[in-house]
């Protein structure tokens, strides 16, 4: 039912020609032209928003048989531009000079309705319908107030009765078709959409409605067809594409699906059912980490999203890299270096960042669940965070400041997308926008300051960058860039930095401007040997380092050489010797 009414909402039909006054011949000709876009609401409703607000200046627009209905017009566009509170202000204002204005009526019954005020939009639009019995739009209204609320025969009798008012209303054959599909009477609603696709061709919301009915019918093949219709009108359209996506995945062409619901989540990275539905398709292609990250993503957000918990325990079972560190990494440190790490504070931020709608990667989930439960086998209180969207990563790292200020030593660990852009570093949420370098500073989250963040709470500070992968976003803004003319630096990798601060180590996967492997494996090469070298008791933090760099360049045929920078001036040890 969330869906219809969505669908039911985005049909509202506010007046398009309101009934007014005629110009009188001496004033016609200056203002009537300003006076027809003011009324035109629903060939562009801002132009009509501007039309009104330069007529109420005039002095025609100071007699208040123009007056009502200039700020009835205004009002009405403000409702279709969803900017309810002027909207209101406007129709409360008509009706204060006039009583009588049906169309403010159906205005400011269309807001309440917005706005969920069910009881008052109904009053709204009882009297607009007693003021005025043949306007079919308040009978409109009420039928979607009535839809919302659940009394289904009541929401046919009015989208009937606009229907009967005006046979060409085309919205009402929409909202009774919603109406049809809620009380799952498949050909009812398709019948109705048909009707109203007859009477509007473009109408993309009739076209996803229909799609929808298709697919319940298993009309697979009628469904793409609409997709394509309502694409082909509008290619943002997310529940087409998420639509079509779902037909693919129905007919078992699985490449399809996933390329739709890709594209989807593009559009909007929280739209958990196209996640949820490209899970299953790379579930059944065979890719069952990309599956697990698409499942995982989901828990995040919502945890008991359908039968997403199932499903990853399905995949994880056949062979998906599981979300918890494999036996043998926790050795427990022994008793002397455990009481020497208990007389230190250890806070961590750990983030793995895989989930990416347009370039995932299998590993930063399980680099990131493995290395957060390490480090607090190891002391440390540890903030974790997967597949943070830029406001996720805002909330993770202000959790994690609250508990570093004053500890003795403080570890950030990623492992995700990361890019240079004039030698500045940017580490990527999963919602990253990198279409300009404006888009760069606003969506995404700077290296360099965050390091500041969280090397000025702790005595020392470590920090561990896995996030030189191989990067398409790079090439995404190198084109963008190139199409503006505009120089971009031909750069891969991170940046080399400085590091100012006294007893902060910063560690790379791999040497400025390379990047690195996510490995084939459960864990990325430079995880894999951090975790293999973390434990070793009474083994200095630079001598580990140098251990975990010949790991990786033995597990990569040297092709991949992390770099370290220091400025510790006292020694640490993630197991003090005993």
């Amino acid at each position: 039912m969330k869906l219809a009414k969505k669908l039911a909402s985005a049909a509202l039909l506010v007046c398009a020609l309101l009934a007014a006054p005629a110009m009188t011949k001496a004033n016609a000709a200056a203002v009537e032209p300003i006076w027809q876009v003011c009324r035109a609401i629903g060939k562009d409703p801002a132009a009509s928003v501007k039309a009104c607000t330069q007529f109420l200046d005039l002095p025609e627009g100071k007699l208040k048989q123009f007056r009502t209905y200039a700020f009835s017009n205004r009002g009405n566009a403000y409702v279709s531009l969803q900017r309810y509170d002027e909207a209101l202000a406007d129709l409360n204002e008509a009706l204060r000079l006039d009583a009588g204005n049906e169309t403010a009526y159906v205005g400011r019954g269309n807001v309440h309705f917005w706005r969920g005020e069910n009881d008052l939009a109904l009053k709204d639009f009882a009297l607009a319908i007693k003021l005025d019995p043949r306007d079919a739009n308040p009978q409109h209204g009420r039928g979607n107030v009535y839809f919302n609320q659940g009394r289904y025969e009541e929401a046919i009798k009015s989208y009937s009765e606009a229907i009967r008012i005006n046979p060409k209303f085309f919205n009402a054959y929409s909202g009774r078709a919603n109406v049809y599909a809620e009380l799952k009477q498949t050909d009812r609603a398709i019948s109705d959409l048909s009707q109203a696709l007859k009477l509007n061709p473009s109408y993309v919301n009739a076209l996803v409605n229909r799609g929808n009915n298709y697919m319940i019918g298993k009309r697979f093949d009628e469904a793409i067809a609409d997709y394509d219709r309502a694409l082909a009108l509008k290619p943002e359209t997310i529940l087409a594409l998420s639509g079509r996506a779902g037909a693919y995945g129905l007919k078992k062409d699985y490449e399809r699906s996933v390329a739709d619901f890709t594209k989807a989540l593009e559009l909007d990275p929280s739209y958990l059912n196209a996640r949820y539905g490209r899970g299953q398709a790379y579930k059944e292609l065979g890719k069952l980490d990309l599956a697990a990250a698409d499942f995982r993503n989901i828990l995040a957000q919502k945890s008991d999203f359908l039968n997403t918990r199932d499903l990853l325990a399905d995949v994880e079972k056949a062979g998906a890299a599981a979300s918890v560190p494999s036996p043998g990494t926790n050795a427990a440190p022994a008793a002397g270096a455990l009481a020497a790490i208990k007389a230190q504070r250890r806070v961590a931020l750990v983030i793995g960042n895989g989930a990416y709608p347009q370039a995932a990667l299998a590993n930063p989930h399980n680099d990131a669940a493995d290395v957060g439960a390490r480090l607090q086998q190891l002391g440390f209180d540890v903030v974790t965070g997967y597949d943070l969207t830029l406001s996720g990563f805002s909330d993770t790292v202000n959790r994690f400041v609250a508990k570093a200020q004053g500890a003795d030593v403080a570890v950030f660990y990623y492992s995700g997308h990361a890019m240079q852009v004039d030698g500045e570093n940017w580490l990527l949420p999963v919602d990253t926008r990198v279409r300009s370098l404006f888009d760069v500073q606003q969506f995404n989250v700077s290296l360099q300051r965050l390091l500041h963040t969280v090397d000025s709470q702790a005595k020392t500070t470590l920090v561990f960058l896995d996030g030189c992968r191989n990067n398409p976003f790079a090439d995404a803004l190198k084109a963008q860039l190139k199409a503006q003319n505009r120089a971009y630096a031909e750069t891969r990798g991170l940046a080399r930095l400085t590091v100012d601060s006294p007893d902060t180590l910063v560690v790379f996967a791999t040497q400025p401007n390379d990047v690195a492997a996510d490995g084939t494996g459960r864990n990325s090469p430079f995880t894999q040997a951090f975790l293999a070298n973390v434990g070793a008791p009474g083994v200095e933090v630079e001598t580990l380092m140098k251990r975990v760099t010949a790991d990786v360049k033995a597990a990569t045929g040297d092709k991949q050489r992390p770099e370290r920078l220091s400025g510790l001036t006292t020694e640490f040890y993630f197991v003090p010797p005993n």
